[in-house]
């Protein structure tokens, strides 16, 4: 079943962001002060009319997530400015190619063309998850440049 994540959902979505995060930096390490800050944005955020945070549930465990923070910009002459990134995109191991994610993205760009958002985008290192996201109609696009402002 997929649904919208609750309160009593945020200990099992900072195991699954952690999780997702070991898979993408190994060498990284969960300390106190991040698990915190995971913490903290993962209950901020549950509930807030500008996130949407999905998971997947079966028997009572949730086992995949998918979150979207929608972006109010300036609007332009092609698009009304409202974006979403797409992030924390995790199924469990033993749950992958089943569909479930396919499912979550389409269901929430869904409830995104509700609340008016134009487009999604997101950035990721994951073969898996650019390969469904380009099954899904996403297409890369090398139209901004970054910097990092932290060490």
């Amino acid at each position: 079943m997929i649904r919208y994540a609750l309160e009593k959902d945020a200990q099992e979505l900072v195991k699954l962001r952690i999780d997702e995060q070991k898979a993408i930096h190994p060498d990284a390490s969960a300390d106190q002060e991040k698990v915190e800050a995971i913490e903290k944005w993962i209950s901020q955020s549950i509930g807030n009319v500008n996130t949407l945070i999905l998971v997947s549930e079966e028997d009572g465990k949730i086992d995949a997530t998918c979150t979207f923070v929608v972006e109010h910009n300036i609007p332009g002459l092609v698009d009304n400015g409202n974006y979403a990134y797409m992030c924390n995109v995790y199924t469990v191991p033993e749950k992958r190619k089943q569909g479930i994610m396919a499912n979550m993205i389409s269901q929430g760009e869904i409830e995104l063309r509700a609340r008016n958002v134009c487009a999604v985008y997101f950035d990721s290192v994951s073969e898996p998850m650019i390969s469904l996201s380009q099954k899904l109609g996403y297409v890369h696009r090398t139209s901004f440049y970054s910097k990092d402002l932290v060490d």
